[in-house]
């Protein structure tokens, strides 16, 4: 008897595990692992500092001014635009060139004149590594950006019982990751002290949260749920 009560109890326990509707933390580490895995972090690329007269903003290349400053704050200025696009030469992402660009000036911005720049554009390196998001249309472009690594889940720290919700059933997940296969631009020196965000992201553990929802098939990270 005391063997039958014990098989019982372990297929139980044994169907509770392979249960993807079962609130644990392997589903939920499979849920958030699931959404996170194909959501890496980005850098957005700077925009223009400088646009030529007559156009909108450039895609590529992006100019920052290289005209002779007269103070230190127009110094400060141009050495702060400069900062971030330098960065992502020395990574091999983008290149840099001396040229001038036709731009409007005078009081009333009726005069066209020559601006010497700096142009940054992108490398075969950087043209791989781009990713866009957003559509383009006639007034807006795409959020050109540079993505990196793949976020996986270590471990689910804890979890709240879960409880309806706006007519889903949830939990609160707190969980730590790590970035894997993080891109060698993504560890150069230059844009790590260019990025903050770069230092951050590239931490052997990283805390985190998300909510996870249960669906028919099972437990989904909140953001990619759907009705």
């Amino acid at each position: 008897m005391r063997h039958a009560v014990f098989l019982g109890v372990a297929v139980i326990a044994l169907s509770g595990c392979s249960d993807p509707k079962a609130a644990s933390k392997g589903n939920f580490k499979t849920a958030v692992d699931a959404y996170i895995s194909q959501n890496p972090p980005c850098l957005s690329i700077p925009a223009s500092p400088e646009r030529p007269e007559g156009g909108g903003q450039p895609d590529f290349p992006r100019y920052v001014s290289a005209a002779p400053t007269t103070s230190d704050i127009q110094r400060q200025t141009q050495e702060r635009q400069r900062a971030p696009f330098d960065a992502l030469v020395a990574a091999g992402l983008m290149s840099v060139s001396d040229t001038t660009i036709k731009v409007r000036s005078g009081l009333w911005a009726n005069d066209v004149s020559d601006m010497p720049v700096r142009a940054y554009d992108l490398t075969p390196d950087g043209r791989n590594a781009l990713s866009e998001a957003g559509a383009r249309t006639a007034i807006t472009a795409p959020q050109q950006r540079f993505c990196y690594g793949r976020p996986t889940v270590d471990e689910i720290v804890q979890f709240t019982e879960p409880a309806d919700a706006m007519g889903v059933k949830a939990s609160r997940v707190s969980y730590r990751y790590h970035l894997a296969d993080l891109p060698a631009w993504a560890k150069n020196a230059a844009m790590l002290a260019a990025f903050p965000q770069l230092q951050r992201d590239s931490a052997p553990s990283i805390d985190a949260a998300a909510a996870v929802i249960l669906t028919n098939d099972g437990w989904v990270h909140e953001r990619a749920f759907r009705r």
